[in-house]
C-alpha cells in the first residue's frame, strides 16, 4: 500500500507517523503552493471553494507520484465538505487514475477504520500504538503553534522565534516516542517564552472561520503572520487536535455543543452546517473575555460562513468589538489583504490606547 492524504496545516505530521509506524509507504504531497492550486482549479467545478481545489491538487499530485490509496475525512450536513470525498473520487477516476479511496465518514467511522486496518494488514495493538504516537505529535504541534502566535508580536527576535518553531516541528516529526515528543515540546515552549517578555499589552484578536482556512497557511495567506507583524496578538479559534477531541468523543461533543448553543442563543439557534455555530460561539466567548477584535476568514461560496458573517455584524454591534471579514478564493492576492490588515491593526491600536 502506497498511501497519501491532503494537506491541512500540520496534519501531515501525525498522519505520516501513523502510516509509517504501520510499515506503509507514504506519499506526502508538497506543501500547498501555486502549482497545487492551479492543478485543482483546472479540474474542479468553477464554483467550488478554494479548500476543495487545493485538496484536489494535493490528491492529483500524489497519484502522479504513484500513490495507490487516498485517505481523508468525510462529513455530513449542509456543508459541501460532505461531498468532497465522492466528488474527488469521481474527478480523479474520470482523469484515468485507479486507486483505493478511503473516506472516513463520522456516521460510519468504526467501520471505515476497520476497513483501513484490514487493508493495512495490522493488528489492533499496532494500530493503537501508532495512533497514540501520531496523536501526541498533533497535540504537540498545535500547542507549539498556539504559543508561537501568542508570543510572536512580543518577541525580541522574530526570526529566532520562527526558527524555534520550525526546528521544534521538525524534531517532533522525527521523534519515535511519546516521552520524547513531550520533552521537545516543553523545551520549545520555554525558549519561545524567554524571547517574548510581556512588558506591555498588545491588542488581541480571535480568528474565526472554517477549520481548513484557519489551519492551512497557504489558504489564509498567512493572516496570523501579517497581524503579528503589525503588533497584534492572535488566537486561532479552532485547532485540529481540539476539534478532533470535541467531535469524535461523543461525551465531549455533547458538552461542547451544549455550551456553544448557550452562547449563540439569540444569534444562531440551529446548526446550519460547517463551522457556523463554532464561528459565532467563539466570536462571542472571546469578546466576553476582553479580546479587542475579531477576524473572520472563509472561502468564497462557503454557505455556512456567509450566514455567519451576517450574524457577526450583530455580534459586533452588541459587544462593541470591531470585525474584519475576509473572503478567500484562488484570485485573492496577498497585497490586498495586507492593506486591509494594516488598516484594521491601526484601528485596534487606536482603540487600545483610547478605549
Amino acid at each position: 500500500m502506497k498511501i497519501t492524504f491532503p494537506h491541512m496545516g500540520g496534519v501531515y505530521i501525525p498522519l505520516r507517523t501513523l502510516f509509517e509506524e504501520l510499515q506503509m509507504e507514504v506519499v506526502v504531497p508538497p506543501f500547498n503552493n501555486d502549482e497545487m492550486k492551479s492543478a485543482g482549479c483546472k479540474y474542479a467545478p468553477e464554483y467550488s471553494c478554494l479548500p476543495f481545489k487545493l485538496i484536489l491538487g494535493n490528491m492529483l499530485h500524489s497519484l502522479e507520484q504513484g500513490a495507490d490509496t487516498v485517505i481523508m475525512l468525510g462529513g455530513s450536513g449542509p456543508c459541501r465538505f460532505g461531498y468532497f470525498g465522492h466528488l474527488l473520487d469521481m474527478i480523479a477516476r474520470d482523469l484515468g487514475y485507479r486507486f483505493t479511496f478511503i473516506c472516513l465518514e463520522p456516521s460510519t467511522l468504526p467501520r471505515d477504520i476497520g476497513r483501513f486496518k484490514k487493508a493495512a494488514g495490522c493488528s489492533y495493538r499496532a494500530f493503537i500504538s501508532a495512533l497514540r504516537l501520531g496523536w501526541a505529535k498533533l497535540e504537540a504541534v498545535d500547542t507549539l503553534e498556539q504559543r508561537y502566535w501568542s508570543c510572536l508580536p512580543y518577541s525580541h527576535d522574530g526570526n529566532r522565534s520562527k526558527s524555534i518553531l520550525h526546528g521544534g516541528v521538525e524534531r517532533i516529526t522525527e521523534c519515535t516516542s511519546i516521552s520524547g515528543v513531550k520533552r521537545l515540546t516543553a523545551q520549545c515552549l520555554e525558549e519561545l517564552e524567554r524571547l517574548s517578555p510581556r512588558s506591555h499589552s498588545l491588542p488581541r484578536v480571535i480568528i474565526v472561520g472554517d477549520i481548513y482556512t484557519l489551519n492551512e497557511p497557504y489558504s489564509n495567506l498567512g493572516i496570523e503572520e501579517l497581524l503579528a507583524r503589525h503588533g497584534i496578538e492572535t488566537c486561532r479559534s479552532v485547532y485540529t487536535s481540539i476539534w478532533v477531541k470535541n467531535m469524535l468523543l461523543p461525551w465531549n461533543r455533547r458538552a461542547y455543543y451544549r455550551k456553544a448553543k448557550a452562547y449563540t442563543r439569540g444569534y444562531l439557534e440551529d446548526c446550519i452546517g460547517g463551522f457556523a455555530i463554532d464561528t459565532i460561539y467563539h466570536a462571542i466567548s472571546f469578546a466576553d473575555k476582553g479580546f479587542d477584535g475579531i477576524v473572520h476568514i472563509f472561502p468564497v461560496t462557503c454557505m455556512p460562513e456567509i450566514v455567519s458573517s451576517q450574524i457577526l455584524q450583530k455580534v459586533s454591534a452588541k459587544k462593541r468589538i470591531p470585525i474584519m471579514s475576509l473572503t478567500i478564493d484562488e484570485h485573492m492576492e496577498k497585497t490586498g489583504m495586507e492593506t486591509r490588515v494594516e488598516a484594521f491593526a491601526e484601528l485596534l491600536h487606536l482603540k487600545k490606547t483610547r478605549p
